[in-house]
């Protein structure tokens, strides 16, 4: 039995973050659309479901090597009907050989899609571009050849 928590705390002391260290807030919203590719060009995406509220807690971690995470699972209607589920994790890291106080601490957002059409998009990105809320857009094709995505972003649409 000691050797399971002990396994526990190990693995989870990465995503640790230290006792009284700030979090960040993260505001924005997420928008779903449609885009037809048929064709020799794209057409401009068609809207679904606009300005969805996201909002995430996400500690800063303060230690070499250490990460935190915030999670968010979305739904969003679909121009036309259907849903297109959204998975959203924003990680902070402080990498390995971090001077005190995380100097070198980054971001990393990843979106997963499923429902007609499945993708997987992250970006690493510095605080200016995560904070107040990451701005990137992530699509997957359809068995139609259609595009299927969501954006996030800061202001609403």
């Amino acid at each position: 039995m000691n050797k399971l928590v002990l396994a526990v705390s190990l693995l989870a002391q990465p995503l640790a973050a230290a006792v009284g260290e700030p979090a960040l807030e993260l505001k924005g919203y997420l928008s779903s659309w449609t885009q037809d590719c048929a064709g020799t060009s794209c057409q401009l995406p068609k809207p679904g479901e606009r300005n969805r509220p996201v909002t995430l807690r996400l500690a800063l971690p303060a230690g070499p090597g250490q990460a935190s995470a915030a999670h968010a699972s979305e739904k969003l209607a679909l121009p036309g009907g259907g849903e297109l589920q959204a998975e959203l994790d924003l990680y902070a890291i402080c990498p390995y050989g971090s001077k005190e106080n995380c100097a070198g601490r980054y971001f990393q957002a990843q979106v997963s899609l499923s429902g007609p059409a499945g993708a997987f998009c992250a970006a690493s990105l510095n605080a200016a571009d995560f904070a107040p809320f990451p701005v990137f857009m992530c699509a997957g094709v359809g068995a139609d050849g259609r595009r299927f995505g969501i954006t996030l972003h800061r202001q609403p649409l």
